[in-house]
């Protein structure tokens, strides 16, 4: 489901705080905070697909499980002037 970013319209027609919420892709835009009944509108921004190449799909790659199957050491330094192994 696709993210969208909205932000809150206070009386005074000053922008107030951002939320998040994960809707389906034919679900109306919200008009209203679902909590607090504020006004709001959509924040419009270009979609971002991070599937691939996201933060997520990095870390798992270079998990320390993932570097011992393929036979590499993860080392990390100890602050001594040395070096630690993770696995």
């Amino acid at each position: 489901m696709p993210l969208r970013r909205y932000i809150v319209i206070k009386s005074d027609g000053a922008e107030g705080s951002e939320f998040e919420v994960e809707l389906p892709a034919d679900a109306p835009d919200f008009t209203h905070h679902p909590v607090t009944r504020e006004a709001c509108r959509r924040v419009l921004e270009s979609p971002t697909l991070t599937t691939k190449y996201g933060d997520g799909a990095m870390k798992q790659a270079v998990s320390d499980k993932r570097l011992a199957q393929a036979g590499f050491q993860r080392l990390e330094k100890d602050g001594k002037g040395g070096w630690n192994k993770i696995n």
